[in-house]
């Protein structure tokens, strides 16, 4: 239907793309990906739904590299990424890491749900440092962790033997909170 379109040189509306692609992306995700490209390059402008079916079917698929491709041009066309987004990263947290700090460099400020599920990501990786860098670049942007992220790398450090720094964030949570 799509093609057929295309060939009769006109571009489906997002909403008709949307719908073809969440069907036949069950069966033949390649495809999808093809039309995608092809229907842009025509002109069509994708919209938040059409990242939402997209990305995950083509991490699902292992097609990780395009779902990073996906990751930014949703980013490129001024769209903010959400935490079940970036879990396509499938643990790869080099490659989260990558586009976190892209999407940075691109103005797009990270909002809380997405350094929570960063600070997640990296904690059940054991990466307590991280998890605390990221704590207090997020409270830096004016964002209040929740507090299962200060007990997630208070817990951790302290299991990996850095007791001092666990203190600390402890006590910088309770200046934070007023608790």
């Amino acid at each position: 239907m799509v093609r057929s379109m295309i060939k009769q040189g006109s571009v489906p509306d997002v909403g008709t793309f949307n719908a073809v692609v969440e069907t036949v992306s069950k069966e033949n995700v390649q495809f999808c990906v093809d039309l995608y490209h092809e229907v842009c390059a025509l002109g069509m402008a994708p919209d938040v739904n059409t990242y939402k079916i997209l990305v995950p079917t083509v991490s699902k698929d292992g097609m990780i590299d395009e779902a990073f491709r996906l990751l930014n041009n949703f980013v490129d066309d001024g769209h903010k990424p959400f935490p079940s987004l970036l879990c396509v990263a499938g643990g790869n947290l080099m490659m989260l890491f990558c586009f976190f700090g892209d999407m940075k460099a691109k103005a797009h400020p990270p909002n809380r749900p997405l350094y929570t599920m960063l600070i997640t990501m990296c904690g059940r990786a054991g990466k307590f440092v991280e998890v605390a860098n990221y704590i207090f670049e997020m409270t830096e942007m004016g964002l209040v962790p929740i507090s299962r992220c200060f007990d997630m790398v208070t817990d951790g450090l302290k299991n990996c033997g850095k007791h001092d720094l666990a203190g600390k964030v402890q006590e910088w949570e309770v200046s934070i909170r007023g608790v």
